[in-house]
């Protein structure tokens, strides 16, 4: 399995697509104003050829592209695109459409993925696909869009998900989720909940936001960029997951990922980021072997992090060490089972 990858800062799809060809599965990323042509347009330009699309900063070897497009093409796979409908509502009424695209591709655990873009709604999401995913331990990789919309091969969903079902036909694939932050050891408890617009609302049966504040002896200014060193987690089994704070509202703390009552949380502390990258790579390279490529989700707020610490030039091109990387900045991550923040999560192949 192969990957290439084609830039157009000025936004330009034919600059990118000019670099393209036969391709057998297509990630296009681009803005909001080019969305619905692009997306049309990539559809005469490679018709038939599977493919989903979303709006948001990508990257591509070691360029940033913040408002321009970026064309992704996967070689010597088995690929299928779809879309899961209606997602605040009720898309369990479309896991036919995934299980046939497993059934197309020949997806199977150790050589394929499922990677989605989708607009929002990341739990339910979650759920949804590994109703059908986990039990054939094929992994999801994926995130939230810049935008209100996604499509799939050439069709625009408004508020919906769309997904790539990837079959290796040549070695293996593995996800990864990479965590910059560490627990601190302390545990609490979401005791007041509105997981529905993801509040956290009492920890330890004090307001969050106070509880937030005392417990890291800040003031109010400076909540909305402490989660960049110090997130919520999720303690799950073994894992922790990580909930990034949005701002204060009242007393309580509105976040990126959904809360709920009785949730065991921990406070995270911002690690050596710079090792934590290079462990992630070498752990790629004793699992796969011969990497061939990357694709990744970053989320927004590691993308501002690396930046403001001047870091995320060597990062891009430490993720190349091996061959492609390319990906997209994500407002929220999916890794296999759950809902992330702050996090990076991707697939490497061979």
């Amino acid at each position: 399995m192969k990957q290439q990858y084609a830039v157009s800062q000025s936004g330009r799809l034919e600059e990118a697509a000019s670099k393209i060809k036969s391709p057998d599965a297509l990630i296009l990323i681009t803005s909001k104003e080019s969305f619905n042509a692009h997306v049309a347009r990539l559809e005469e330009l490679y018709p038939g050829v599977p493919s989903i699309a979303g709006m948001g900063i990508s990257y591509a070897g070691t360029e940033v592209n913040e408002k321009g497009t970026t064309l992704i093409a996967f070689y010597d796979v088995k690929a299928d695109a779809g879309a899961i409908e209606h997602i605040s509502e009720m898309p369990v009424k479309y896991t036919d459409r995934l299980k046939e695209s497993i059934k197309k591709t020949g997806a199977s655990a150790g050589t394929s993925a499922c990677l989605d873009f989708t607009c929002g709604e990341d739990g339910r999401l979650v759920t949804t696909f590994n109703m059908v995913l986990d039990p054939l331990n094929i992994p999801l990789v994926g995130g939230t869009v810049d935008g209100p919309a996604v499509a799939a091969d050439g069709k625009v969903y408004e508020g919906g998900c769309v997904y790539l079902m990837l079959k290796n036909n040549t070695g293996k694939i593995k996800a990864y989720k990479e965590n910059i932050y560490e627990p601190t050891g302390d545990r609490f408890v979401a005791t007041k909940t509105n997981p529905k617009n993801k509040t956290l609302v009492e920890v330890n049966g004090k307001p969050a936001a106070r509880f937030y504040q005392d417990v890291l002896s800040i003031p109010d200014s400076a909540v909305a960029t402490q989660t960049f060193k110090n997130p919520f987690g999720r303690v799950f089994g073994n894992e922790t997951y990580l909930i990034s704070i949005k701002e204060i509202n009242g007393s309580a703390l509105d976040c990126y990922k959904q809360v709920n009552d009785m949730d065991v949380l921990t406070l995270m502390e911002l690690k050596d980021y710079k090792k934590i990258v290079e462990d992630t790579l070498d752990q790629m390279k004793r699992d796969i072997g011969s990497v061939s490529g990357i694709f990744s989700v970053n989320c927004l707020f590691r993308y501002l992090l690396f930046n403001n610490e001047k870091y995320f030039g060597d990062y891009l091109r430490n993720m190349n060490r091996f061959g492609s990387h390319a990906g997209l900045v994500g407002v929220g991550e999916h890794y296999c089972r759950q809902h992330v923040n702050q996090t990076m999560c991707g697939i490497a192949f061979s």
